[in-house]
């Protein structure tokens, strides 16, 4: 256990001095293992959310494929479709692109936590 506060360690770590009133200890262990785990879970939702979002990109890009491939069949045949086919064609690059830095932020980011 460590020795109480003085009021200059009071005055002068008023950040620390809050930790240790939310761990409700005065060890050093349990108020940085307070932070670190709050950070930790921080981390953990931000990956969730990510990967929600990559999980939904990647639905857009297999739905556009799809799109993209029936529209090969039958927009050669019409003098707009050609102008969408080429359109949707690059929204679909795009959106590729944006899935393959996604992954790799998420990568990123569970490298980093570990």
């Amino acid at each position: 256990m460590a020795s109480p506060s003085t009021p200059h360690a009071t005055a002068c770590t008023p950040k620390f001095q809050q930790l240790r009133q939310l761990a409700e200890s005065d060890d050093l262990d349990d108020v940085f293992y307070l932070l670190f785990s709050q950070q930790y879970t921080k981390n953990k939702g931000l990956i969730m959310l990510l990967g929600e979002r990559r999980d939904h990109l990647a639905k857009e890009i297999r739905r556009l494929e799809k799109l993209a491939e029936e529209g090969e069949n039958f927009c050669p045949f019409h003098d707009e479709g050609v102008d969408g086919l080429r359109f949707m064609k690059e929204t679909l690059e795009r959106n590729k692109k944006l899935l393959a830095g996604l992954i790799g932020l998420i990568d990123l980011t569970c490298e980093g936590r570990v």
